[in-house]
């Protein structure tokens, strides 16, 4: 306290940036003379003895308080008398300024973000695809019960893992579906040949390109000639997308097209030929060099008869050779039609309706 009260000339630079002021230091000495006769007063014995110990406290903690705070100098004098029985106010640095017990000091908490906790060194900002942090799990977990040579050894060797066709799995023995025979029926329709598509968009750029010509029909060669269409195995079949507008006149001639196409077709003045052709007909129309004797058209079935008349009531045209079954119920129905129309049609309108009808047995 004498040192606080007498600054040292040697140190100016420390006397002007960390020591009091004076009156800060007047106080200090004041202190310093109270605590001095205390300690004499303990040392011969006095019966004052017991009503210093309270005020020893009181003056370090008022010393240290008044080094950082002048302005409570003025309530040295009242904390230092013996009648003061109310505790003196808590320290702003929590401890005694004098205090010798080593404070410890508080340790930073980490930083969440922090680089030292992350996977990789590269900054959080700004945001790329290069910087992302991996969302899973680093470490992998440790296999039990896969060998020897495995973490586990031999642990749990016993136990068989799930399969991924564990609905089948038998425990080694030969499922059920292996014991069967096969079905040869059961994907017959993946192994179907179909139609090649053909979007109105694709063939709209060969014409913008120049690799088709809309001043003559386009038929299903012409599409393979130029590119359009790289194989063709039963025909060439048309699409739209969301009936997308086809701006050029064009006659073309596949072997299916949907309504859209035949309507956006239409709507320009175009035309749309549905041409029936065997597979080896067709392999003649694309390909004719590979034939010394080209084949003779093929005549549809019933199946495809009924498919081309579905597609002529969608407005396409439709080009084939009808069969001969089709032609005699052609010339049947024109017959009983010219029957009806004349004078004796209401007796051949009731022939034909008993001859129709089913009698049961």
């Amino acid at each position: 306290l004498q040192l606080l009260a007498t600054p040292p000339p040697s140190l100016p630079i420390v006397a002007n940036m960390f020591w009091p002021s004076a009156a800060c230091r007047s106080g200090v000495s004041r202190v310093s003379t109270t605590l001095s006769q205390a300690i004499g007063n303990l040392a011969t014995g006095s019966s004052a003895s017991t009503h210093v110990r309270r005020p020893r406290t009181h003056a370090l903690t008022t010393a240290s308080r008044s080094l950082l705070r002048p302005s409570l100098l003025a309530s040295t004098s009242k904390i230092l008398s013996p009648t003061s029985t109310s505790s003196p106010p808590a320290s702003p640095l929590g401890r005694s300024f004098f205090s010798t017990e080593a404070t410890p000091e508080p340790q930073p908490k980490p930083n969440p973000m922090g680089l030292r906790f992350a996977f990789t060194n590269k900054p959080f900002f700004p945001i790329q695809t290069d910087n992302l942090r991996d969302t899973f799990k680093k470490k992998r977990r440790k296999k039990m019960g896969k060998g020897i040579g495995g973490h586990g050894g031999t642990q749990l060797r016993h136990v068989q893992p799930m399969r991924k066709d564990s609905k089948t799995w038998e425990h080694g023995a030969d499922p059920i579906f292996k014991r069967l025979p096969k079905w040869g029926a059961a994907h017959k329709h993946m192994t179907r040949k179909k139609h090649e598509p053909l979007n109105l968009a694709k063939l709209r750029y060969f014409i913008e390109k120049g690799r088709l010509d809309t001043r003559y029909p386009i038929t299903q060669r012409h599409l393979y000639d130029c590119g359009c269409v790289t194989k063709i195995k039963l025909g060439v079949s048309l699409f739209n997308v969301n009936d997308y507008p086809f701006p050029y006149k064009i006659d073309i001639e596949v072997a299916a097209a949907d309504q859209s196409s035949i309507d956006v077709i239409k709507a320009v003045g175009g035309s749309v030929t549905i041409v029936y052709m065997a597979p080896i007909t067709l392999r003649a129309h694309l390909k004719p060099w590979k034939f010394e004797v080209l084949p003779r058209t093929a005549r549809p079935n019933l199946k495809m008869a009924s498919y081309l008349e579905k597609m002529k009531a969608k407005g396409a045209k439709v080009r084939y050779i009808k069969p001969l079954w089709l032609i005699e119920e052609e010339r049947r129905l024109q017959t009983q039609l010219r029957e009806l129309k004349g004078q004796d049609g209401h007796l051949v309108a009731e022939r034909i309706a008993r001859e129709n009808e089913r009698i049961p047995i």
